[in-house]
């Protein structure tokens, strides 16, 4: 069983803990996190120090492997980047609920979370370090780019195309054989019946784009 250490120690990460305590393939060792203190105790686990302390932490403790556990794309994108550079040989483990219904020939790139109730149907493909949130479902042979992610209950229809560092907000649907550009944000309850380019925040049903958005604009939360 490998040791692993979860980045970020936020609601996300709590999640994260609950599949790896559910899957018993990996043994959570503690957070890094870059905001909390040092010792503090987040569901039941202990922040063991900052990215300055990884190499250490990784001696320390055999660390084999570690999940960025960040919501939004852009950051978790900058986050890979400095552990990579950090600790250029750690693994980037992909973590999945084990209620997830996940069909046999789906590709899923290291680093990706699959959270509870997540349906991934035939011939779909998963890029590195997405999230694919709780009852979430990704349509046969559709494809989630890079750091791309879903929210809960969003729901892609077959052929879809998610770009690199796109969010589809809660409960949002795209019918079948549509494309989303990168670092796009559809937002929450939206219908998504038309392509969207790249860099934008859309919202809506039917979606309409809302305005032009940079790629590292945030998203989560009450104001975007």
């Amino acid at each position: 069983m490998k040791n692993i250490l979860i980045y970020g120690a936020s609601g996300h990460a709590k999640m994260i803990v609950d599949i790896v305590q559910k899957t018993n393939y990996y043994k959570m060792k503690g957070y890094i996190d870059s905001f909390k203190t040092i010792n503090q105790v987040v569901f039941g686990y202990s922040i063991l120090g900052n990215l300055d302390h990884l190499p250490d932490l990784i001696d320390k403790f055999n660390i084999e492997g570690i999940v960025i556990a960040i919501g939004d794309n852009f950051t978790r994108k900058e986050v890979y980047h400095k552990i990579k550079t950090i600790a250029p040989d750690l693994e980037f483990v992909v973590i999945i609920h084990p209620s997830a219904i996940v069909a046999s020939d789906v590709l899923i790139g290291e680093g990706s979370v699959i959270m509870a109730n997540t349906v991934i149907n035939a011939q779909a493909k998963i890029g590195r370090f997405c999230i694919l949130n709780s009852s979430s479902i990704l349509g046969h042979e559709s494809i989630m780019a890079d750091f791309s992610s879903l929210a809960s209950r969003a729901t892609l229809a077959g052929n879809v195309c998610i770009g690199v560092g796109s969010a589809v907000c809660l409960s949002s649907t795209i019918i079948q054989n549509i494309s989303i550009g990168d670092n796009t944000v559809i937002g929450a309850g939206s219908l998504v019946l038309k392509d969207i380019g790249s860099n934008k925040t859309a919202y809506g049903a039917p979606v309409r784009v809302i305005k032009d958005r940079a790629p590292n604009t945030k998203y989560l939360g009450k104001k975007n």
